[in-house]
C-alpha cells in the first residue's frame, strides 16, 4: 500500500486496537472485551460507509453467517468428539471465509462481512450460552485473532485476484516467439 492518508489513519486504527485490545468491560455478568467493542464499531462504520447495492440482500448473508459462527461454537459444546481432531476455530474460519468469498464482490465488502459476522455471531453465541454459565467474556483474544487471521486471509486473496487479473489482460506482442 503507497503512502497515503488512508494508510496513516489505517495504522493509526490498528494501534489503537491492540492498545485497547487488553481492557475489558463489565456489565452486568458480561465481560466485553474494549478490542471487540472497536472491532464491531469498525464494522457498523463500513456498513454504512460502503452500502451494498442490495442492503436487504447483504443483511440475509449476515444473518446466515451469524448463525453459521453461532451454530458451530455450540455444536462444539454439545458433540466435542467432532472437534477434537480439527479445532472448532479452523472449522469456523473455513466455512466463514467460504461464505464471504461468495458473498462479497470487492474487498470491502467481504472484510465487512467478516468482520460483522463474527462479532454478531460471538455476541449471540454469549447470549446463548448465558444461562449455562455464571459470567460471559465476550470477544476474547482467542477471538479477536480470528479476525485478524480473517481479514489477512482476505487481504491476501484479494492481492491474488488483482495479481491474476492483471497477468490475464496482458496481451501478447505480435511477432514475439513462443517459449516451449
Amino acid at each position: 500500500m503507497e503512502k497515503s492518508t488512508l494508510r496513516n489513519v489505517l495504522g493509526v486504527c490498528v494501534l489503537v486496537h491492540m492498545i485497547f485490545s487488553h481492557f475489558m468491560i463489565s456489565i452486568l455478568d458480561f465481560s466485553i472485551n474494549a478490542g471487540f467493542l472497536m472491532t464491531f464499531l469498525y464494522a457498523c462504520m463500513a456498513f454504512v460507509i460502503f452500502p451494498p447495492a442490495y442492503r436487504m440482500m447483504r443483511i440475509m448473508q449476515l444473518c446466515s453467517m451469524v448463525s453459521a459462527y453461532a451454530f458451530f461454537m455450540i455444536f462444539a459444546l454439545y458433540d466435542p468428539v467432532w472437534f477434537t481432531i480439527i479445532k472448532v476455530d479452523w472449522a469456523i474460519f473455513a466455512l466463514l471465509i467460504l461464505m464471504c468469498l461468495t458473498y462479497g464482490h470487492q474487498l470491502t465488502e467481504r472484510i465487512t462481512l467478516w468482520m460483522m459476522s463474527v462479532c454478531l455471531g460471538e455476541a449471540l453465541y454469549a447470549l446463548t450460552i448465558h444461562r449455562l454459565t455464571a459470567s460471559i467474556v465476550i470477544g476474547d483474544l482467542s477471538f479477536l485473532s480470528l479476525v485478524v487471521q480473517g481479514a489477512i486471509f482476505l487481504l491476501g486473496v484479494d492481492q491474488l485476484e488483482k495479481l491474476l487479473s492483471a497477468r490475464s489482460s496482458r496481451k501478447p506482442v505480435k511477432g514475439a516467439a513462443k517459449s516451449t
